[in-house]
């Protein structure tokens, strides 16, 4: 039993010894490839430091288009409903408070507008007061276009109801404004208005509880027409011989 064991136990220890000897005699893995799997790391690193940098940049960019793209529709909407605003004032006037009107024309415009309707105030009140003319406006809808120069030009279409002493009915008119909005500092200005161009003649209808349609804005109320004159009486007729 001695000796069996020990024969075993050598041969136990013949096997680690010629494992331990096969372990140091192993040859060491070729310079090469351990230089390769640096270079694919490296290539690695930077693929996935450009991937990162590309996506970031990528999401600037769809952010900055985006916050622009905000910007110009609030650009949009502010111009459109200063001129939305503004064409209410133009639109509505009374022969009872004129210089209601035109102060309210007159506030928050550019010096040219303004000048526009001061130079004109004495006349157009005249005419207002003679004509004993009233104006209320409904506006119907707004189209803000942008132009090269950054400005709007905003066409509003419009009902407005007017009257005056020749034609005490209400009577609607549907018209189109054209009104152009500046951007001044970080606000809007209204800088023009006028009837625009180019457009068919007003729609007209009478309308219970309406009114005349007054002059396209910066030009006033127009006067009433004339009354005609009475028919002369008819001459007596000449005695018999």
């Amino acid at each position: 039993m001695t000796e069996s064991t020990v024969g075993e136990d050598a041969k136990v220890d013949d096997t680690v010894s010629e494992t331990a000897a096969s372990d140091e005699t192993s040859p060491a893995p070729p310079k090469g490839t351990r230089g390769r799997s640096f270079w694919v790391a490296i290539v690695l690193a930077v693929l996935l430091v450009a991937g990162g940098a590309f996506g970031f940049i990528k999401y600037r960019d769809v952010s900055s288009q985006l916050a622009q793209a905000r910007q110009t529709q609030a650009d949009r909407d502010a111009a459109a409903q200063l001129a939305r605003d503004y064409a209410m004032k133009s639109l509505t006037y009374s022969f009872e408070d004129p210089d209601a009107f035109f102060h309210s024309v007159e506030d928050g415009v550019s010096q040219q507008l303004k000048d526009k309707y001061v130079n004109a105030t004495d006349l157009l009140k005249a005419v207002m007061l003679q004509a004993q003319v009233s104006s209320t406006g409904e506006v119907l809808a707004t189209d803000p276009v942008l132009q090269s120069d950054g400005s709007y030009e905003v066409v509003v279409s419009a009902h407005q109801t007017t009257r005056n002493l020749q034609n005490p009915t209400p009577k609607v008119s549907i018209i189109l404004l054209r009104v152009t909005v500046n951007k001044v500092g970080n606000g809007w200005q209204v800088t023009d208005i006028g009837p625009k161009t180019g457009t068919k003649a007003a729609e007209e209808q009478q309308l219970p509880g309406a009114a005349p349609s007054a002059p396209p804005p910066g030009a006033g109320p127009a006067p009433a027409p004339p009354v005609p004159a009475p028919a002369p009486a008819p001459a007596k007729p000449a005695p018999r011989p």
